[in-house]
């Protein structure tokens, strides 16, 4: 933790105030009150940027984001990389068929479905994480489309769309009511809107 005084930054070493010393870590120790005495305060945190996205913070306190279409570029790459290597590591089933098979009809034929359903779900999946990152209208937009959480806990509905409420043994309501909770992917992060499929087990 850091300190200020007077506004100036007073690390917590000792020092002087007045005719009297103050010794190593009697601010951390000390009571608000007697802190106050003094003018100390806490220091204010420095704000977290994500170096991903932007540069740090200017002067004005407004942080300065990295360009938006380099952003996108780079962004658009990482999924394009994600796809091939999901594509690569199911690549052994449809070579194994095309080695197989006399002829490409024979191929077609042979080639395990649920592997040709993967992989088109893996394309479908690219191509509209594609297009979300580049419709990202700013980089703050991008972050928060690329870094918050994947899933949210909402109230479960019935079919009519209603809350289905939570009730005790015997059926009776809480005070204050309560309600049956479900994780559903969050479709403003891109892995609830478009999440990548699950590979075949077989």
């Amino acid at each position: 933790m850091s300190w200020l005084r007077n506004g100036v930054a007073q690390p917590d070493t000792g020092f002087t105030s007045g005719d009297v010393n103050y010794p190593a870590g009697w601010i951390k120790n000390a009571s608000q009150s007697e802190r106050q005495k003094l003018n100390i305060v806490t220091a204010p945190s420095t704000p977290y940027h994500d170096q991903r996205f932007s540069w740090g913070f200017k002067s004005d306190g407004t942080e300065n984001w990295k360009d938006l279409t380099e952003l996108k570029k780079l962004w658009v790459s990482k999924q394009d990389d994600i796809a091939e290597g999901l594509l690569a590591k199911c690549d052994k089933k449809v070579i194994e068929a095309l080695d197989e098979a006399a002829t490409f009809d024979a191929f077609k034929a042979a080639k395990p479905s649920n592997y040709t359903t993967y992989r088109a779900a893996v394309r479908a999946a690219f191509k509209n994480r594609k297009t979300e990152i580049n419709a990202a209208s700013t980089a703050a937009a991008l972050k928060a489309m690329l870094t918050g959480p994947s899933t949210v806990t909402q109230n479960k509905k019935d079919s009519d769309g209603k809350d289905i409420e939570h009730t005790d043994a015997f059926g009776n309501s809480y005070d204050p009511k309560q309600y049956e909770q479900e994780v559903v992917g969050n479709t403003a992060h891109l892995d609830g809107k478009h999440p990548w499929p699950d590979a075949p087990t077989s």
